[in-house]
């Protein structure tokens, strides 16, 4: 057997050994970590279906029913890294409007639908023959809808969840090397079909675009077990051996105390009322350079420098309101008053740190 057929073999079985370590996992939430599982084993099955058709196994009697087969999978990935992510920022379990992801799939396999039905017998007799067109309406534009839709998904995922309240620091850079996995395999899978369909690239090297996507699917599950970890309180620098900050010589009970340090002067000197305010500001007040005044706000606060600042300028906001605020001046005054430069910033920022528009906040206080 190819050497290469063995080792996609070997990250098959891999894969579905992960699969079922994320079923059986009880750190973390069982649910996401069921999806992830789920994410893993298709994966597997991709693998597999793969080293079938390298061995010409696939177009023999025994495997013949598996061609095709994971092309709906294409359009599955992606809601799975949507749900999965939006499980363990928000929590929430499966939703009814969940079921819109299965529309492009079932799409899919409605196009494929008449070469599924086919017996064994006469699978085998369009294969040989190079009639499939024949039997499915499958457009050769239809694999870029596919990757547009699997981009699509990467973007969604992303763009969703990187704003929300949940997301510190620690979670946002999560956030960003667990969608980046998967782009990186939409990526890989994207230059495969572009290599192959403009020729640039020989069928029978296909496997060096599939090594990339092991990698990137073998990364996104690494940041699946991680992840408990990093959304429990440590820094993902203490959990991935590659990501790594610079050496800063801070012990943790000089972070501690610049910690505390900050904390006061936010409080009774309130720097962040200056729409100016600056990272190296801080910094010449806690007398630290500008990177050891970011990894203090980094890994102390679970906050980017931005987020640090406009969790405080929120809070003051949200007091000026309650003395009625906006009952005297507009939502853009009040957006100067507490240190923004503009209304848009402040009104992403309100909506982020206290769950809705400022208008909401005043009627809601007003209520109360």
């Amino acid at each position: 057997m190819n050497f290469i057929i063995v080792l996609f073999l070997f990250f098959a079985f891999l894969g579905v050994l992960i699969g079922f370590f994320f079923f059986l996992k009880k750190k973390g939430d069982r649910l996401a970590n069921g999806i992830l599982g789920l994410y893993t084993i298709l994966f597997a099955f991709e693998l597999i279906n793969n080293c079938l058709r390298w061995s010409g196994d696939l177009n023999t009697a025994t495997f013949v029913h598996l061609n095709f087969t994971h092309f709906p999978l294409w359009l599955v990935y992606g809601p799975l890294v949507y749900i999965y992510v939006r499980r363990v920022i928000t929590t929430k379990g499966l939703q009814k409007t969940d079921l819109v992801f299965l529309i492009p799939p079932l799409i899919v396999i409605g196009l494929m639908a008449p070469f599924y039905r086919l017996s064994a017998a006469a699978k085998l007799d369009v294969l040989q023959e190079g009639t499939i067109r024949e039997h499915v309406f499958f457009p050769s534009y239809t694999i870029w809808i596919i990757i547009a839709f699997m981009f699509f998904y990467a973007g969604l995922t992303y763009l969703t969840f990187k704003r929300r309240k949940e997301v510190g620091f620690r979670e946002s850079k999560w956030l960003q090397w667990f969608v980046g996995s998967y782009l990186g395999f939409v990526l890989a899978f994207f230059a495969y079909f572009f290599l192959i369909r403009f020729e640039i690239m020989d069928p029978q090297y296909d496997y060096f675009i599939d090594l990339a996507i092991v990698l990137f699917i073998s990364l996104l599950a690494f940041f699946g077990f991680v992840q408990p970890e990093v959304f429990d309180g440590k820094s993902l620098q203490e959990v991935v051996p590659f990501v790594k900050y610079r050496k800063t010589g801070i012990t943790e009970s000089l972070a501690l105390e610049m910690m505390e340090k900050l904390m006061r002067i936010m409080d009774e000197e309130k720097p962040y009322l200056d729409n100016e305010l600056r990272l190296d500001d801080l910094a010449d007040r806690l007398n630290l350079s500008r990177n050891n005044a970011s990894q203090i706000i980094n890994e102390q606060f679970n906050r980017s420098f931005f987020d640090f600042v406009n969790e405080y300028r929120i809070e003051e906001a949200k007091r000026l309101i309650e003395q009625g605020a906006l009952q005297e001046s507009t939502v853009a005054q009040l957006a100067y008053d507490v240190g923004f430069n503009n209304r848009a910033s402040f009104y992403k920022a309100f909506k982020k740190f206290a769950q809705g528009s400022p208008k909401e906040y005043m009627e809601h206080a007003n209520a109360s």
